[in-house]
């Protein structure tokens, strides 16, 4: 569901003075942020499109925002807001006003608000209920993630990711208390994919949130993906992503084919194949280093039940907050270098069914 503003067209030089043109811009930027934060948007989201340059007309609509936006997103807005500058900051020239009001312009409804958390805020909730023994465990896992990113050995890589994830698994057992897995504990936290390769990306978010009890959906359109799942299994999802993603573009550009293929002119079709590949992959692994992580029989007869109903209530939850999904497509031309570079840049990776949706109408 796109913006009701029409399209905008700075074609024709305005017939008035350049002061009454630039006020006419910033107003018509004011109304279509508070429009847009009306329908679901944030600041980080909106700085995602826009770029920093934003920053100040953000703080300008702020107390509109917070009249008229929803419960979760008015938050939002209060957190993600940065501080003015304490230099006076001068009227925002006609050359910034309309690059910024064609960014924003016909930008579709963002769902998911009401569970809608930023990740920065659920590691700040999290940190602070942790025992001294979780927090450690957390440390650890963080630890094992860097040293992953950092080795330039690709079997200590891959043992370490395999370790970050059965040590997550272990953490996830040990830390429950009860069935803490109540429809209400479920968050939605947006991921923003950097082009090129946002679907791959996405892919590969969506692999690895399902092999945590999460899952994942894309706006095709602005390059946001929204996380589902509990607390804890989305910020989990959330880091690991990062590092793997990083670790993707890195393997990608220098994987043994990589060269081969850009000498040959199918740099493209190399790195489609590669990226799928590679997305697919990681899901197995991780799946794999969770189920052999190992388990006392009165763990699996009452731990094991819990998490798996996690993933049943993301699953039930996800459904509820996008009910119209379609299918991402990932055809492409298969390059069979490329495909089989990815694999082993996964299993070097250091380090689960395969689960991705875009938004449909």
């Amino acid at each position: 569901m796109n913006s009701p503003h029409r399209s905008l067209n700075f074609d024709d030089a305005p017939s008035f003075s350049d002061d009454n043109y630039r006020a006419a811009l910033q107003i018509m930027l004011s109304d279509r942020l508070i429009h847009l934060a009306r329908h679901g948007w944030a600041p980080d989201d909106l700085r995602h499109v826009a770029g920093p340059t934003i920053d100040p007309h953000l703080r300008s609509v702020l107390r509109q925002v917070t009249a008229v936006a929803p419960d979760r997103i008015r938050t939002a807005w209060q957190r993600q807001c940065r501080p003015p500058s304490l230099r006076r900051r001068p009227l925002a020239p006609v050359s910034e006003l309309e690059p910024l009001l064609e960014a924003v312009d016909g930008l579709p409804c963002l769902s998911g608000t009401d569970d809608l958390t930023d990740l920065a805020c659920l590691q700040s909730a999290g940190a602070d209920t942790l025992t001294p023994e979780q927090q450690r465990a957390r440390h650890r896992i963080t630890g094992l993630l860097k040293k992953a990113e950092s080795t330039t050995f690709s079997e200590e890589a891959e043992t370490l990711i395999a370790k970050a994830q059965q040590l997550r698994q272990r953490y996830r057992i040990d830390s429950l208390d009860g069935d803490d897995t109540a429809p209400g504990a479920v968050v939605t936290v947006r991921i923003h994919l950097t082009a090129p390769w946002v679907r791959f990306q996405h892919l590969l978010l969506a692999n690895i949130a399902v092999a945590n009890s999460c899952r994942a959906i894309l706006s095709t359109e602005v390059g946001i993906a929204a996380l589902v799942g509990h607390p804890d299994d989305v910020q989990h999802t959330a880091e690991l992503f990062a590092s793997l993603n990083r670790q993707r573009d890195h393997f990608m550009r220098h994987s043994p084919g990589a060269v081969a293929a850009a000498h040959r002119g199918e740099t493209a079709a190399y790195r489609r194949s590669f990226l799928q590949s590679y997305a697919y992959r990681i899901g197995d692994l991780l799946t794999e280093a969770t189920s052999s992580t190992e388990t006392s029989p009165e763990e699996q007869a009452r731990a094991l039940p819990v998490l798996a109903k996690r993933s049943v209530i993301a699953e039930e939850a996800f459904a509820r907050i996008f009910p119209h999904t379609a299918t991402l497509s990932m055809s492409h031309r298969f390059h069979a270098p490329g495909a089989t570079d990815g694999i082993r840049a996964a299993e070097r990776s250091h380090l689960g069914p395969e689960r991705t949706a875009v938004g449909g109408a």
